[in-house]
């Protein structure tokens, strides 16, 4: 049994939660089997569209490969996750803020680092950003893409998952792909699929069906339709002005969609939410990376 693996678990155990009952932050991992499908877009505005419904919304950038939520919030960040995890800076004096009250954390290299880690600092870490579950209603968490070790363990960890995909056939089995990836029997997150891009409702409906069908038949499982944004210019648009496109075209058919999208994210929340703390504990530290250099 890996030494290290072992100390991590019971850590883990010692730090979460001790009761069964609702606590924490909603934390969903917003992810993609492909890069270009318009994850990071739906994160930031989704979480626009639940600040202004009154929630507290953090966004973890957690894509350590290319971290852009600073980019479309138009926001350059002073700190990121990697000063935490060296310890210079606590977690509040990282976090950035966004419009509607939406704030940001940006993960550089610190996901990364999470798995390198001793027990004692890893404990200190998890103390300092166990904070999200006070400073926050619901945490997304804006992965990398693709269906790499990284991407599955922050996927899998997460309470439930917002899959993108478009009505490409390539964007299509990728997602598939990451599904496929996702823990087995009892250990799955709940999936939701949002179909981005769609030509017409019809087309979006099609493409959740045919995702579905092939889930189910092969992977002996269920994924959720949240529904679709259309192809819209103004989303284009925006991420020139470096602007949500809920801000800079607020009458935009991706705004109005995205605001839909938010409500049924509300009304589809879990019956409980354990926030960070369970989120970490499920982080499978037995997979260690192939760097697995211990940092003290």
């Amino acid at each position: 049994m890996n030494d290290q693996a072992f100390a991590l678990r019971q850590l883990m155990c010692d730090i979460a939660p001790k009761s069964d009952g609702a606590a924490g932050a909603r934390v969903a991992a917003v992810t993609s089997g492909k890069g270009g499908v318009g994850k990071t877009s739906l994160a930031v505005n989704l979480a626009l569209a639940l600040g202004r419904r009154g929630l507290r919304v953090v966004i973890l950038d957690a894509d350590f490969g290319l971290a852009n939520v600073n980019v479309l919030l138009g926001v350059t960040p002073a700190f990121d996750l990697s000063q935490v995890v060296s310890r210079r800076i606590d977690l509040r004096e990282a976090l950035c803020d966004g419009p509607c009250g939406v704030r940001f954390l940006s993960g550089g290299s610190g996901m990364r680092e999470l798995t390198h880690l001793s027990p004692p600092r890893l404990g200190a870490l998890m103390s300092n950003l166990r904070q999200l579950d006070d400073l926050a209603d619901v945490v997304l968490i804006d992965t990398g893409a693709g269906v790499g070790e990284q991407v599955l363990r922050v996927v899998n960890a997460a309470q439930e998952v917002i899959l993108v995909t478009t009505p490409e056939p390539t964007a299509i089995m990728d997602a598939y792909a990451l599904v496929k990836g996702l823990a087995g029997e009892g250990g799955a997150p709940r999936v939701r699929l949002v179909v981005n891009r769609a030509g017409s409702p019809e087309e979006a409906e099609s493409t959740f069906k045919t995702l579905s069908a092939v889930v189910r038949l092969y992977l002996k499982t269920d994924i959720e339709n949240m529904g679709s944004l259309p192809s819209d210019e103004a989303v284009s648009r925006a991420v020139r002005l470096q602007q949500p496109f809920l801000i800079s075209f607020p009458r935009s058919a991706a705004a109005r969609s995205v605001e839909d999208l938010a409500q049924r994210f509300l009304d589809g929340e879990p019956p409980r939410k354990n926030g960070l703390r369970a989120f970490f504990k499920r982080m499978d530290w037995d997979k260690s990376p192939k760097d697995n250099t211990e940092i003290q």
